[in-house]
């Protein structure tokens, strides 16, 4: 039957055409709710791990999210790479930490030529605005001081309580650029919230018993971590940020270790451990090495992962 139709549309040039605009339209019946299913997503850059599982928490399906630093990678380290620049040329909107931890994100606007990521425009988000920030430099800054924050510590999501700020500063971007999605970027982000309150209930019910205790750690990546948790800054082996330490600084931190009982170093992940560990072996302390930001360990890709490993590995620590 199907071969004795064929044969007829092949006779009849009128029901040939008729046959082929009928074709034409059901394919473009079908193509149309196609090409609007296919509306692009907002292309969105976070400078920073932690900074990108925020927004992806706050944007959900919303959004295509592009993280600029590796999980795992210290920020100190990045080389800007063409793959980098096409990100932030194609970008809708930038979510960067603020306090100069990802400065090298400049270089790559101006490479990309994209001015809606400069500084002041409304397609940037600076993420810490808001927050109280903690150890901010008074004074003369230069190189000499090693890799120094002067506008202030920018390792404010290690406070669970400037989640709130941050992920409302996420919210807000997004909302500039996709106003009619404002209530699903409010609903998802309270929902985040809701799971980090809950979250942080546990953490602080782990670390409660240690209220007070002093701890070194390498970098002074933990001001915020320490006030969340009631914990108290007994040294830095750094003496100086990304420089190796002297010999008497280490001797001095070493002394006062002893002196004031110091349990605990946390080093973080992407640091080399030779000098951490001579201070553990002098000083009796245990070193708990733990990332620093979310994504550096399998399973510890979102936020409250990361936090929960890192609060874990310091529990069992104090132990």
């Amino acid at each position: 039957m199907l071969e004795l139709g064929l044969r007829r549309l092949a006779r009849h040039p009128a029901l040939r055409l008729s046959a082929a605009l009928g074709a034409l339209t059901l394919a473009v019946i079908v193509a149309v709710p196609s090409l609007h299913g296919a509306e692009p997503k907002l292309r969105v850059v976070a400078t920073l791990p932690d900074l990108f599982v925020l927004t992806r928490a706050v944007a959900g399906d919303l959004a295509t999210i592009d993280l600029i630093a590796r999980f795992g990678q210290n920020p100190h380290d990045m080389e800007v790479r063409p793959s980098q620049i096409l990100m932030v040329r194609r970008a809708d909107l930038l979510i960067r930490n603020g306090l100069e931890e990802d400065a090298w994100i400049d270089v790559m606007v101006h490479r990309a030529a994209n001015p809606r990521m400069l500084r002041g425009s409304p397609n940037v988000v600076e993420a810490f605005q808001g927050i109280e920030v903690l150890k901010a430099m008074t004074g003369r800054v230069d190189r000499s001081m090693g890799d120094v924050h002067p506008l202030g510590s920018p390792h404010y999501t290690l406070d669970p309580d400037n989640v709130v700020i941050v992920t409302a500063n996420i919210a807000t971007g997004l909302t500039r650029v996709a106003p009619e999605q404002a209530r699903v970027f409010d609903a998802n982000r309270q929902a985040f919230l809701e799971k980090v309150a809950d979250a942080d209930r546990r953490w602080k019910s782990a670390l409660g018993p240690f209220r007070g205790a002093g701890i070194v750690s390498y970098h002074d990546s933990w001001p915020y971590f320490y006030r969340a948790f009631g914990l108290v800054e007994a040294g830095v082996i750094e003496d100086r940020p990304g420089i190796p330490p002297s010999p008497q600084h280490l001797a001095n931190l070493i002394r006062q270790m002893r002196e004031q009982k110091v349990r605990v170093i946390l080093h973080e992940s992407w640091y080399p451990t030779d000098v951490t560990s001579r201070v553990a072996k002098e000083t009796g302390a245990k070193m708990v090495v733990v990332p620093q930001s979310p994504g550096a360990l399998k399973g510890t890709e979102d936020y409250i992962a990361h936090v929960d490993h890192v609060v874990g590995a310091l529990a069992a620590a104090f132990k």
